[in-house]
């Protein structure tokens, strides 16, 4: 104890202080948007200012916390503001960078469908309708705390038989009732002409029509960011490329933690009464370092995405076509960023790598793509060279550790929802969920951490963030993008695009930038301003962290962030003072990421920005399918097509051979 009292830092945090601590936040919850602002015009814009990342750094060195989590994605950064909005003296750190797992590689739905109605009424399971509701209630909240980062998303079902119509619709109406307040706006059906014309590609042959029901769309990346500044707001220390070294308990509930800052390679210990882990697919990771022996409780599978054009679905209307026979996938088509996701392949993963999520696999998207091309027209041509991004999620599910006890090689039956469990030294595992769950599984531990190490001295003792706005939330209307408009002179869709990723703090990033509203790349609205906001505002440290998680390019257009890379890098060496060696490392650590996790070269080919000669067109004699109805859509389909699919600069076989050299010399800019 007194070598690690000679370490740790040994000043306590009093009780007033955290009174303190809870009013300023409270306040700061309320009043931060009339807090530091100067006058544009006739707007009050207001100067965001944050604590920096090496203030946190110091922070975590010196001071001894009540509770620290460990992941910084949904379920990590929501425990952060949970336990931060209750006064708790709180840290957050995560390996790699916020939301860098699975929580930002979902399918952008809230997941409030009508699935486990489905599930409940097959198995006549009353925890489905328990674990429904509960979602349905949680979207809701989402939706009001964040408006700007999630939406209401219409999914329409088409409908092939007589039989099928009435099924679905009876079955959302029962999924409406239940839901009762809950449930965003109530389903119905539509005419097999409006399917057809928010969907012209989808086959023809037997369709009815369509059912259509509302769901809620989030973006992903950007909330756990949102999540991330409102726990900073209200007194949180986090950090993010912090890898745990080891862990080590002490006397009760305080522990030590050790922490690796990948950004300086310094090694420090943190203190703190209560220690969370939360780091999805590392869970096993974590408790093993916390006892050794501990018996697994994952089950991870592997999901692949991939993004296709827009005129592949509908901008408005997101499609939910389920299985059409029993070895057969479930295709989900939402829109995102002005293209669609397509997903998704879902496959058993026998382990869990420990460089991030593995590289998407070409025979899961060629599966993904033809199970997409069974539910389109015959004359529609879908293929590998139609798909713009390509990703893979581990979906770490989990199951309890007795179901392996007698067997490790045996899958043990996944828990419907989440888990939590203390270990004998105290650690507290929060493990499965989603982003529909990811609040209430906050409380849940937060709510355990305070019984369990005694916490509640003179302390909020219930959650409120059930009414807490994220950042970004307060003062955000429908009407925002026409200010920024007005008083900034963006285009609107470059105002519709800050508006939606950033809400209020909009008026701050261009404030604090009026120079930079270039776009990045003349076919997206991103804006040179962003990355530097994202730096000094966010906690960006790295390229991959603006092309992934700050800007959603890299899961919109693979190869468009490829040309995209060597603007991006000028800005951040320019802010940061990088010397030309660690803007190399950078270029070819975001070079890595888009070959590795985006498939870029081994599904998705680079493009030349030259122009390359028009392919000759396709004869369409001999087609089946001559209906006046599809002869717009197909010719517009095939028409974007051969705009998109051009010959590709290489064969792609392995990262390490001849790939990375061409994409460097491609990209690699660096003021040359």
């Amino acid at each position: 104890m007194s070598k690690l009292g000679a370490i740790l830092a040994q000043s306590a945090v009093h009780l007033s202080e955290h009174r303190q601590l809870l009013s300023q936040a409270f306040l700061s919850s309320i009043t931060y948007q009339r807090s530091r602002v100067k006058v544009r015009g006739n707007h009050c814009c207001a100067m965001k200012v944050v604590p920096s990342r090496a203030e946190h750094v110091n922070a975590l060195k010196a001071e001894e916390f009540d509770v620290l989590i460990i992941g910084g994605g949904a379920v990590g950064c929501g425990c952060a503001v949970d336990a931060a909005c209750r006064g708790l003296k709180t840290a957050l750190i995560e390996a790699e960078d916020f939301a860098s797992g699975s929580s930002s590689r979902t399918s952008k739905l809230i997941d409030g469908s009508g699935s486990y109605l489905g599930t409940a009424l097959r198995e006549k399971d009353v925890e489905q309708l328990y674990i429904m509701l509960q979602m349905m209630s949680e979207r809701v909240t989402m939706l009001k705390n964040a408006p700007h980062l999630n939406r209401i998303q219409p999914m329409i079902i088409p409908i092939y038989s007589f039989l099928q119509m009435p099924c679905t619709w009876l079955g959302l109406k029962v999924y409406d009732w239940i839901s009762a307040a809950s449930n965003i706006r109530g389903s119905h059906i539509i005419s097999r002409e409006a399917t057809m014309y928010e969907f012209p590609l989808l086959k023809t042959d037997g369709l009815r029509g369509g059912v259509v029901y509302y769901d809620g769309q989030v973006d992903d990346a950007r909330m756990c960011v949102a999540l991330v500044m409102t726990a900073v707001a209200l007194g949180a220390n986090v950090g993010n490329h912090m890898e745990v070294v080891e862990i080590m308990p002490q006397e009760g509930c305080c522990r030590v933690v050790s922490v690796k800052d990948k950004i300086s390679c310094e090694q420090f210990y943190i203190q703190s009464k209560a220690v969370i882990n939360a780091t999805g697919s590392s869970t096993d990771a974590i408790r093993q370092m916390d006892k050794e022996g501990t018996a697994p409780i994952l089950l991870p599978t592997l999901e692949t995405q991939v993004s296709l054009p827009r005129y592949f679905g509908s901008g408005h209307y997101g499609l939910l076509s389920p299985a059409l026979k029993n070895d057969d996938l479930t295709v989900y088509m939402v829109p995102f960023e002005n293209h669609m996701v397509l997903g998704s392949r879902e496959v058993d993963l026998d382990e869990v790598s420990s460089r991030g999520s593995p590289t998407p696999d070409p025979d899961d998207v060629d599966c993904l793509l033809e199970a997409a091309k069974k539910r389109m027209d015959p004359c529609v041509e879908l293929g590998r060279c139609h798909v713009l991004s390509a990703w893979t999620a581990i979906k770490a599910s989990v199951s309890c550790p007795t179901d392996k006890e007698n067997d490790d090689d045996k899958r043990g039956t996944p828990i419907n929802s989440y888990m939590i469990e203390v270990s004998p030294d105290g650690l507290i595992t929060l493990a499965g969920g989603r982003w529909s769950s990811y609040r209430v599984m906050a409380a849940d531990a937060v709510d355990l951490a305070i019984k369990s190490c005694g916490l509640c001295d003179d302390h909020v003792t219930s959650s409120w963030t059930q009414d807490l706005k994220l950042d970004g939330a307060e003062s955000w209307c429908c009407m925002l993008p026409l200010e920024f408009v007005q008083d900034y002179g963006v285009p609107m869709d470059v105002a519709h695009h800050i508006s939606d990723s950033y809400g209020y703090n909009g008026h701050a990033l261009f404030s604090q930038a009026p120079d930079l509203k270039k776009r990045l790349h003349p076919s997206f609205p991103y804006i040179e301003a962003e990355i530097q906001y994202a730096m000094r505002n966010e906690y960006a440290c790295t390229l991959v962290d603006i092309i992934a998680r700050r800007l959603r390019i890299a899961f919109v257009d693979a190869a468009a962030t490829l040309h995209m890379l060597p603007r991006i890098l000028k800005i951040m060496a320019a802010e940061n003072g990088w010397d030309e060696e660690e803007q190399k490392e950078q270029m070819v650590a975001a070079q890595e990421f888009l070959v590795r996790q985006m498939g870029l070269g081994s599904i998705v080919q680079p493009r030349s920005t030259s122009k390359s000669k028009p392919k000759k067109k396709g004869s369409s004699e001999g087609c089946c399918c001559r209906a006046a109805v599809r002869r717009g859509a197909r010719s517009y389909s095939m028409e974007i097509s051969k705009k998109i699919c051009v010959q590709p600069l290489v064969q792609h076989r392995s990262m390490s051979s001849t790939f990375l050299p061409l994409m460097t010399s491609l990209s690699y800019g660096l003021g040359r």
